[in-house]
């Protein structure tokens, strides 16, 4: 691969040929094939395509929650590939946030509890992370919530606390996966919205069946058989 020039900044996240198998059963599973990509900061990228396109695996390996079997992955400055299971967990910790569908709230903990969970994990002050939970909460709309626990919040109010919890720690990208498909449309459309709101501040990835996010997505890549099979720019995408 040609040297970059100095002034070309380099992507937040690149993979090169990247392979992903599982196994289910007797059969073997290629749920990623070659798949080379190239994604800057500040920006929503929507991975859309049927079951078993591959979106959600390619989401994962990105986030170091799974291993690719072949090619290279360089995200936020590390190479994922080369990294022990400590420092794998220790990147996913301080630089990612997950959001998924089916919330992952900690039943018996508050809102702001289960916000404060993971920067505690990471080491931040208590102090600090109690702030910043609050400060959180506010900014999904959650300000008058923070002693609710999840039974009594709604759906979209416990997805809401999950998008907080994802911020905390700073991450260089907030990761959803199929984050509004336990939702009903209006809710789910306010969700879309928020994590449309994130950009610029934070780097979203989204894998999702859900039309509305790749309409507010700032690029939208498309998959089918664990294959890339095009990327375009959204309407009205920054930059």
């Amino acid at each position: 691969m040609p040297d970059r020039p100095d002034s070309a900044p380099e992507p937040l996240v690149r993979l090169e040929r990247v392979v992903k198998r599982y196994r289910l059963g007797a059969t073997l599973v290629q749920a990623l094939a070659g798949v080379d990509l190239t994604l800057p900061a500040g920006r929503v990228t929507a991975f859309v395509g049927p079951s078993g396109s591959g979106k959600s695996t390619l989401l994962h390996v990105i986030g170091g929650m799974d291993r690719a079997d072949e090619g290279e992955v360089f995200v936020a400055g590390e190479v994922l590939h080369r990294l022990s299971p400590a420092k794998l967990t220790a990147f996913r910790r301080h630089k990612v946030g997950f959001v998924f569908q089916a919330f992952n709230l900690i039943p018996n903990l508050t809102a702001l509890e289960n916000v404060i969970l993971p920067a505690e994990f990471a080491g931040m002050p208590s102090r600090e992370a109690r702030a910043r939970a609050v400060e959180l909460l506010e900014r999904v709309g959650l300000g008058g919530r923070l002693r609710h626990r999840p039974g009594e919040l709604s759906g979209g109010e416990q997805q809401r606390v999950a998008i907080a919890r994802a911020l905390i720690n700073r991450p260089a990208l907030v990761l959803a996966d199929e984050p509004t498909g336990n939702l009903d449309t209006r809710t789910g459309a306010a969700i879309v919205d928020l994590l449309a709101g994130l950009a610029g501040e934070e780097t979203v990835l989204v894998a999702t069946h859900d039309e509305r996010i790749a309409r507010v997505a700032d690029r939208i890549v498309y998959l089918a058989d664990g294959r890339l099979v095009n990327e375009e720019a959204a309407a009205g995408a920054r930059g």
